[in-house]
């Protein structure tokens, strides 16, 4: 009798022990900026980007695609890797995030100004 209570709090402990490791396992945030090269032409805009980029941490990434169509590029990959969040500036909304937006609706889309990309990370 007693090896089966042991037996079964040995069990009971690595089923706990293993749930908690899987947890703080979990992945972060993964998120994204895509800034137009024409918004990010102004320096002061690229470093707001890259700054905020930086403090969102390892799983945030930042493009700066030079036409319409590789803004669709960038957005569509970003939505396809699982990406939770995707801060535009300047993007072009009918080509490269509404149908992105459309396909991929567990990516949520977020459209900001200059001065506001770290507000929209945080969000």
């Amino acid at each position: 009798m007693t090896n089966r209570i042991l037996l079964f709090a040995g069990l009971l402990a690595l089923i706990v022990f293993g749930g908690l490791q899987v947890a703080s396992a979990a992945p972060e945030r993964r998120v994204a900026v895509v800034v137009d090269a024409s918004a990010a032409s102004d320096p002061a805009v690229l470093a707001e980007a890259e700054a905020a980029v930086e403090a969102a941490g390892s799983a945030a990434q930042l493009r700066v695609p030079r036409t319409a169509t590789e803004q669709l590029s960038v957005t569509h990959y970003f939505a396809a890797q699982g990406y939770r969040l995707v801060v535009g500036v300047g993007l072009d909304r009918d080509v490269a995030v509404a149908p992105v937006a459309s396909k991929y609706p567990r990516t949520r889309f977020v459209a900001t100004e200059p001065g506001q990309i770290a507000r929209a990370l945080a969000n």
